[in-house]
């Protein structure tokens, strides 16, 4: 576990690597700030849904046979998918039990409504994000799927930012109207970001090169919305094209290369940019469903900006 979250080299001892996303946990300080609480009451909630996240990252490193995460082996690649599922399946309790630990604090963090309203929020993430992915792994030997089928599966990342909002607002006792609309700001963020890094997989920014993850996800024929979008509206014979390229059983770089390229007939890579701008506006304007100050609502704005990758 301390190997996955970064912290020590396979024979654990010590090791300071690069500094790992942590998007999740700083949802939940920012959102439970905007409400009016602190980092003391709202930081076992953070720990929570980051614990979550890697639990789910464990698995799904397995599930795309991703070698490297971070730079690193993954936990898989090293010590076997045994003890990868054993790992991620103690990091998703460690996640239960963060919250947990709220019985032993004081004050309105110990509320026990808000523990149980905690956890059951937790889980039904957690619910949500399996069901997307049973999807996402169902769709990778169907040579055509929907751009809503996509936007379905891509609303698994939805519900680790929705449940990371929501924390924020549990943590802080927000009423149920703001943590509806806190879970609806973070689901459109974390829907958004995983188009975003579809897109970024299948056209990396100037100057870099795509990573082992998008590599795996690519050479996995894990479907994208502009995958979606060239078969729904390419011709008959960009379909049959793509049709063939996505039944072989192992995609090569060549492959990748041609797949790109009848995204940009198609405008695919437009019609996906514009679906991940049309989910940020509908972040905004949760947010202003909220009584945040504006300068709250700003800061909250432009760090969905920043997780999702979007200028």
């Amino acid at each position: 576990m301390a190997y996955h979250l970064g912290w020590v080299d396979p024979q654990g001892e010590p090791e300071p690597v690069v500094m790992q996303d942590r998007s999740h946990g700083h949802l939940v300080l920012a959102v439970s700030k905007a409400v009016g609480g602190d980092n003391e009451s709202s930081m076992p909630y953070a720990v929570a849904v980051e614990l979550l996240y890697n639990f789910l990252l464990v698995h799904e490193d397995v599930q795309n046979a991703n070698t490297e995460r971070n730079n690193r082996p993954t936990i898989w690649w090293s010590w076997g998918p045994a003890q990868a599922i054993n790992t991620g399946d103690g990091i998703h309790a460690m996640a239960r039990m963060s919250i947990f630990d709220q019985r032993n604090a004081t004050g309105p963090a110990a509320d026990p409504r808000s523990i149980s309203l905690a956890l059951e929020s937790l889980d039904k993430a957690t619910l949500e994000v399996c069901e997307g992915e049973y999807l996402d792994i169902s769709y990778q030997e169907r040579a055509a799927v929907s751009v809503s089928e996509i936007v379905t599966v891509a609303r698994k990342h939805g519900a680790l930012f929705g449940v990371a909002a929501r924390l924020g607002g549990i943590a802080s006792r927000a009423d149920d109207s703001v943590l509806d609309a806190l879970y609806k700001f973070g689901s459109s963020v974390g829907t958004a970001q995983s188009l975003n890094i579809d897109l970024k997989a299948l056209w990396p920014d100037p100057g870099t090169e795509r990573n082992e993850v998008q590599r795996g996800r690519l050479q996995s024929k894990k479907k994208s919305l502009a995958t979606a979008h060239a078969i729904e509206q390419g011709t008959p014979k960009t379909r049959r094209r793509l049709g063939e390229i996505f039944m072989k059983r192992v995609l090569d770089p060549a492959d990748l290369d041609e797949v790109t390229s009848i995204f940009s007939e198609t405008e695919s890579k437009l019609f996906a940019e514009a679906q991940v701008e049309g989910l940020i506006t509908e972040a905004i304007t949760a947010l202003e469903s909220t009584s945040f100050s504006a300068e709250h609502q700003s800061s909250l704005s432009e760090s969905a900006r920043l997780i999702i990758g979007s200028n």
